[in-house]
């Protein structure tokens, strides 16, 4: 078998082996790596500008929440502590990082960034890497495995790595584009060039399995389901090359589950039946699916697109332009579709493509913004264990990753025929060209305040103990938890943006806000200080002692300041201090 599947009785010129080419070819390698790396820093360059104090500005609410998940991993390492579960947030009941958008390995791995530079740093620096590494680990998978040219391994892994949906998701979701691992999956799933060593590459899976699990559970569940979707396709399609391959298939599937089973089985425990674990979403599913008109349309985050182009189709939020391909591209790629029809490969490919590209519709049809009312093909598997959480529209990227394969199957068919390279290459930049991403749009967020990164918070909070952050103007406000990242999670707080168990089991977002915290947002917002009594400062103690709350910190950015001062004042019977550029009270009992 040569490094590309064995799926034509026949194969034509594009699937001879080059000859005479060398073994490696660094300049070319290292052109590709330098544009990907160029343009992951372009796409997250204004953050570039002041980490610490620029905040995306299409999502603030999920930046300072991975910010403070990179400032557990630095907290878990440093401290000896178990990272997949905290007590640091939702005081005193904890929460469960893994049933969370938790990135648990990389942040150990990057703790040393994060305690160097803080995590602001550290997440701009991960949100880069998660597209430049997604786009290079692709690249060395199809150049060792479907092409000898650099440039048509690089132009497909390119698309995949930044492709429209991943310039979206890159608004704080790096749990969904850390994908850098699946194409090693994908690697040790195939049929592989050389020796087969179906022992050796189970083990590797197995490895592998694990640490995208604590990478990103979604994406280790649609990697699963590409996989597996293409394997059955591609069996149907090549039935006699079934008999060959299925040994050694069945070899590395039962050693990776043997390797799988116990290095994962504890945090799979600690996800499906450990502490602060929960069933069911708190989300509308059937809110989060792709418009059919979204597919050939351009996003917000592309060069041809735009806020005002992209509103014009129907996506979730901002963050979930997950299709937006463009028309060229669609194009170009049909036309791919059938100049390879001989390639069963490419078939495969194909209608993996569709088949996900029509499941990221999600539980509704949906076509141009209009509710059609007739029932998606997810809604049959949408409530399923495991499935229920799964964002539906993020399969689109099961797609883009197998049109990221057929375009590489293009350019090297293009290269090995002799098509004048002006002309194909004309044809990928119609399509790839308006597609190429913006730099992320970001806005000013105060700093965290002296009072949190120099410590001083310490001298008034008990061990065990937490800090209340107000005002906050909805029950999972991550102000708290973005002091707390200034800490590196050192500082536990009583609220926080993480999903726990509700009364009956089901996934709850946060807390209700305290009645002392609702009282403050009030006096934000209206200005004005209420009417406290003693029933009202009973409540307000009560509350403090439900969250084991010791101090109490006014946000300096908070509307209104004043009022809220006056209020708390009044509500908890002590004193405001300044220190450390914040007003604080110390509602410690009395020593």
């Amino acid at each position: 078998m040569s490094h590309r599947l064995a799926d034509e009785r026949a194969p034509d010129a594009s699937t001879k082996d080059p000859t005479g080419a060398p073994a490696r070819r660094w300049p070319g390698h290292l052109t590709v790596l330098v544009c990907y790396a160029a343009l992951a820093y372009w796409v997250t360059s204004r953050l570039w500008v002041a980490p610490q104090t620029r905040l995306l500005a299409d999502n603030r609410n999920d930046q300072p929440l991975m910010e403070w998940m990179f400032a557990h991993g630095a907290y878990a390492l440093t401290h000896l502590s178990n990272p997949l579960l905290t007590d640091s947030v939702q005081v005193p009941h904890g929460a469960n990082l893994m049933a969370n958008s938790s990135v648990v390995l990389p942040a150990l791995i990057l703790a040393p960034v994060t305690l160097a530079f803080g995590a602001a740093t550290t997440f701009v620096l991960f949100s880069g890497l998660c597209l430049a590494g997604t786009a290079a680990a692709w690249y060395v998978l199809f150049r060792r495995r479907l092409t000898g040219s650099a440039l048509a391994a690089g132009l497909g892994a390119g698309l995949i790595g930044f492709a429209p949906g991943m310039i979206s998701l890159s608004n704080a979701h790096v749990h969904i584009t850390a994908q850098f691992l699946v194409p090693f999956v994908v690697a040790c799933v195939l049929p592989s060039p050389g020796p087969p060593r179906p022992v050796r590459r189970g083990a590797l899976l197995g490895v592998l399995l694990t640490a995208q699990l604590l990478t990103g559970t979604e994406v280790l569940l649609f990697t699963a389901l590409g996989v597996g979707v293409f394997v059955l396709l591609w069996a149907a399609l090549n039935p006699w090359a079934v008999r060959r391959a299925l040994p050694g298939l069945a070899i590395r599937l039962g050693v990776a589950v043997a390797v799988f089973v116990p290095l994962a089985s504890y945090p799979l425990w600690v996800l499906l039946a450990g502490p602060n674990s929960y069933h069911g979403t708190p989300w509308d599913i059937g809110v989060y699916g792709t418009d059919v008109a979204s597919w050939p349309w351009f996003n917000a985050f592309s060069l041809l697109g735009g806020a005002a182009q992209a509103g014009r189709v129907y996506s979730g939020n901002v963050t979930e332009q997950t299709a937006f391909l463009g028309p060229g591209l669609l194009v170009l790629l049909a036309a791919l579709v059938w100049w390879l029809r001989r390639r069963r490969t490419v078939l495969a490919l194909a209608a993996t493509a569709v088949l996900f590209a029509v499941f990221s519709f999600g539980t509704e049809i949906i076509v141009l913004r209009t509710h059609t009312g007739v029932t998606g093909p997810w809604a049959a598997v949408a409530r399923l264990p495991l499935i229920e959480q799964a964002i539906p529209d993020r399969l689109a990227l099961v797609s883009i990753a197998a049109f990221g394969a057929i375009l590489t199957f293009g350019a090297d068919r293009a290269v090995r025929t002799g098509l004048p390279r002006p002309l194909w290459l004309a044809g990928y930049a119609a399509a790839l060209v308006p597609l190429l991403p913006t730099a992320l749009p970001v806005t000013h967020r105060p700093p965290i305040p002296q009072f949190f990164t120099a410590g001083s918070w310490r001298d008034h909070v008990r061990a065990g103990h937490s800090v209340l952050a107000v005002p906050t103007t909805f029950a999972t406000d991550r102000l708290s938890m973005r002091w707390s990242s200034g800490t590196n999670a050192e500082m536990a707080v009583p609220d926080g943006a993480v999903m726990i168990p509700g009364p009956n089991g089901e996934a709850q977002w946060g807390t209700p806000r305290s009645r002392l915290a609702t009282t403050a947002a009030w006096a934000s917002r209206t200005g004005r200080v209420p009417r406290v009594d003693a029933a009202a400062q009973t409540r307000a103690h009560s509350d403090l002692a439900a969250g084991r709350t010791d101090c109490v910190v006014l946000d300096p950015a908070a509307p209104h300041g004043e009022a809220v001062r006056r209020t708390l004042d009044r509500l908890l019977s002590v004193r405001a201090r300044y220190a450390g550029g914040v007003w604080y009270w110390d509602v410690r009992p009395a020593r």
